[in-house]
Order: C-alpha cells, then structure tokens, then sequence
C-alpha cells in the first residue's frame, strides 16, 4: 500500500502529489514522491525525497529515509532517460549519478532550484558549478 503524505505540520504548504515545503530560516525544505532509476537494475522505483540542509534524503517513506545524497558541488542538470521531467544529480567526489524524475514540469523546476539553492549553500558561496536546468 502506498503512503501519501497527507498529514502537514505545522508551518508546511501542502502541495499537488504530497509535495510539501517548508519555510526553515532563509532555505526552503521540501518533500515528496519521485522516481529514481536503480543503480543496479535501471529501474524507475517510487521514493520519498526529502530536501534538507545540503542533503537530499530518500527512502521508501517518510518514516524510512535511510539514504542521502550530498549537495554540496553535485552537478545538478537535466536528463535525457527516456522519461519526462528528468535530471540527474551527480554529488562532488563521487562518480555515482543519480536520476530522478517528477510528475510535472512545475514539480522538476521546483525540486532542482531548491536543490540548487541548497547546493549552493553549502559550497561557501562557490557560484563556479551553476545548475544546469533549461
């Protein structure tokens, strides 16, 4: 049975598709379902992300994130995988691409420039890798 998240606390903005964000001081904290391609078997599986700080954590619920991708200097950019509204993260010091794709076009824009944002905060203000997001 699939979890949706429905229950908003206090101070979130539910959006379309469980996505919720969070105003958390200056950087926004949002979350919700996405589909990530398997390392191993390049499968499309339904993960629960969750943006926080300089990470990006997923898992398959809210309850049960138990893995994070770091942000800070991943090269963030659109991707061609067969699939709409797709892009790829790739973190720094690491040769592991990941890719992720969103329900709608609005959902991909808001994901990537809040990760891009959040990439950049914890570069210490290095700007030199933008985001690359048509």
């Amino acid at each position: 049975m699939e979890e949706d998240a429905k229950e908003v606390s206090n101070g979130e903005q539910p959006q379309k598709d469980g996505l919720t964000t969070e105003q958390n001081g200056e950087q926004e904290e949002i979350s919700g379902w996405l589909m990530k391609r398997s390392k191993l078997t390049k499968q499309w599986r339904r993960q629960w992300f969750l943006l926080k700080g300089c990470d990006l954590q997923y898992g398959d619920c809210a309850e049960k994130l138990r893995k994070t991708i770091p942000l800070a200097g991943a090269q963030i950019q659109e991707a061609d995988v067969g699939k709409p509204h797709a892009f790829s993260v790739k973190p720094r010091d690491s040769d592991r691409v990941y890719f992720i794709h969103a329900e709608s076009e609005q959902d991909q824009h808001r994901w990537v420039e809040a990760i891009c944002v959040a990439r950049m905060s914890g570069t210490g203000g290095d700007q030199s890798q933008a985001c690359v997001v048509q």
